[in-house]
C-alpha cells in the first residue's frame, strides 16, 4: 500500500485516499461529532501516525505520537435544494491534499436545509481500506453509545516485523514474479495518462449509480449460478471489462488483452473490530482478449478458471508473503518494477467488488441512513477505477477517473454500460 501510495503522490500530488459519504436524515450535531472524534483520538493515537522505517531492519513501522489531536471536522450549512453545491464540495474535499504527514483522516459536515446532513470522511488507504473505513464510521456511532471502553480492548494495534522465514517468502516471490511475467507477455490496453499540470494537481471525477435491493438480489443469484460457485467477483469483474470493451473498443493505448486488478476483502468473519486498522485486502490479477467477443456468462467462466488457477498457486498468499521483501525497498524502486514489467501498462483497471459491508446499522448518532457510498481513487496509470459496495442490501457503484484520462461523455456512458451488464439476464454463452 505504501507502493501504490507512492505511485498516486505522482499523479495526484495527494497519495491513496478515498472518500466515504454518509447521507443522514435530519441534522447532524457538529458538538456531538466533535466530542465523539476527540475521544477516539485520545484513544487509538495511531491515527495521527506516520510511516517510518527501523534504521537497523530497514522494516517500515508506524509510528505513533504522544499527543495527538482531534480529527479535524468542518462543517458547512447550505440552503434546501442545494446539491449541485454539496456535489461540488464533496468533490473538492476528495481532491484538497491533507495539511500534513500526521493526517490521515478528514471530515466535512455538510447541512443541506434543515432536514439532511452530508457527513464526508476522507481516508488514507494506508490506515484504512474500504471496510475498515466504513468500520471506523461504525466506531464513532458505538463510541456515541458509550461502547469505546468495550470495543477498544478487541482493536489490533500491533504488528511484528514479519523479517523471517526468509525462504518461503523468496520462493512467493518467485511465484509472484513469474505469475506478473506471464501476464506481461501480452501488450495491455490501456487509456492514455493526460500531462501533468504544472503548479496544480490533476483532479479525480466520479460518477455514481445504484442496483436495487432486487436487482442485487438477482445479480448475485445469476452470478452464482452462471460460474457454479457462490462468488460474485468472476461475473463482475467480466462486466466491468465488457463495459470498457464495449464502450472504448480501440483504446488509445491498445493491446491484446485487457487486465483488471482486483481487489476483496480478506478478512475472516467476526473480525471486524480487531482488523479495523491498516489493510486487510486480497489481490488478484484478470486478463480478457481484446479481440474476444464472448458473452458476459462465457467471459466470467473464463476468469472463474483464472480465479482457481490462482487459488492454486496461492497467489494472493504469495503476495503478502512476498511483500515482506518488497517493505524494506524504497517505494520508488517497487513502482519502477511494476511499470518496467508492463511496460508503464500496469492494467487497464482497478476494479473492488465487495459483498459484506462495515457498516451494517441503518442509521448514524440516531438520524436514518438515507445512503452510503464511496468516492474511490483513481491511481495513475490506469487512471481508471471502478468499485460495487454493498449496503443496505445492494450494490453501490463507483466509477472514478483521472480528469483529461477520459471525458465525463464517455465516463458515463462505461457507467451505463456496466450498470446494464450487471442488470442483463446473460445471454446464451459463446466461445
Amino acid at each position: 500500500m505504501g507502493a501504490l501510495d507512492y505511485v498516486a503522490r505522482q499523479t495526484n500530488g495527494m497519495g491513496n485516499f478515498s472518500q466515504i459519504v454518509l447521507e443522514l436524515d435530519g441534522l447532524l450535531a457538529e458538538e456531538s461529532l466533535k466530542s465523539v472524534l476527540a475521544q477516539i483520538s485520545r484513544r487509538f493515537p495511531l491515527i495521527h501516525g506516520r510511516p517510518a522505517r527501523d534504521l537497523l531492519n530497514l522494516a517500515p513501522f508506524w509510528k505513533v505520537p504522544r499527543n495527538a489531536p482531534s480529527v479535524l471536522l468542518r462543517t458547512v450549512a447550505l440552503p434546501a435544494d442545494s446539491d449541485a453545491e454539496a456535489k461540488r464540495l464533496l468533490e473538492n474535499h476528495a481532491n484538497e491534499p491533507l495539511d500534513d504527514e500526521f493526517q490521515h483522516i478528514r471530515c466535512l459536515l455538510i447541512h443541506v436545509g434543515q432536514r439532511k446532513s452530508i457527513l464526508a470522511t476522507m481516508f488514507d488507504h494506508r490506515l484504512f481500506d474500504a471496510i475498515g473505513a466504513e468500520t471506523f464510521l461504525r466506531l464513532i456511532d458505538q463510541t456515541a453509545q458509550g461502547k469505546l471502553d468495550a470495543i477498544a480492548p478487541q482493536i489490533k494495534v500491533t504488528e511484528p516485523a514479519h523479517l523471517d522465514r526468509w525462504p518461503d517468502r523468496f520462493r512467493s516471490g518467485k511465484t509472484i514474479n513469474e505469475f506478473l511475467y506471464r501476464l506481461a507477455e501480452r501488450p495491455v490496453s490501456a487509456l492514455s495518462m493526460p500531462p501533468k499540470i504544472a503548479g496544480a494537481n490533476r483532479p479525480i471525477r466520479w460518477v455514481h449509480d445504484s442496483l436495487t435491493v432486487e436487482q442485487t438480489a438477482d445479480f448475485n443469484r445469476r452470478a452464482a449460478e452462471e460460474i457454479s460457485i457462490p462468488i460474485v467477483l468472476p461475473s463482475a469483474t467480466a462486466r466491468a471489462i465488457l463495459a470498457l470493451r464495449q464502450t472504448l473498443p480501440a483504446m488509445p493505448l491498445p493491446g491484446t488483452q485487457y487486465l483488471a486488478f482486483t481487489s476483496a476483502s480478506a478478512r475472516a468473519p467476526g473480525r471486524e473490530w480487531e482488523t479495523l486498522f491498516f489493510n486487510h485486502f486480497s489481490f488478484l490479477l484478470f486478463s480478457a482478449e481484446s479481440e474476444s467477443r464472448q458473452s458476459a456468462s462465457a467471459l466470467a467462466g473464463h476468469l472463474r478458471d483464472q480465479f482457481f488457477e490462482q487459488m492454486k498457486e496461492n497467489i494472493p498468499a504469495a503476495l503478502l508473503e512476498a511483500s515482506a521483501l518488497i517493505r524494506i525497498c524504497p517505494h520508488w524502486l517497487g513502482s519502477k518494477f511494476m511499470r518496467r514489467i508492463f511496460q508503464g501498462r500496469i492494467c487497464s483497471l482497478y476494479f473492488a467488488c465487495l459483498r459484506e459491508t462495515g457498516y451494517p446499522e441503518g442509521s448514524f448518532l440516531g438520524l436514518p441512513i438515507l445512503n452510503l457510498t464511496h468516492m474511490t481513487p483513481a491511481i495513475s496509470p490506469p487512471g481508471l477505477n471502478i468499485c460495487m459496495t454493498y449496503h443496505a442490501n445492494r450494490f453501490q457503484l463507483v466509477l472514478s477517473y483521472l480528469d483529461g484520462a477520459l471525458d465525463p461523455a464517455t465516463a458515463a456512458q462505461i457507467m451505463q454500460q456496466f450498470k446494464s451488464l450487471l442488470i442483463a439476464e446473460p445471454a446464451p454463452a459463446s466461445h
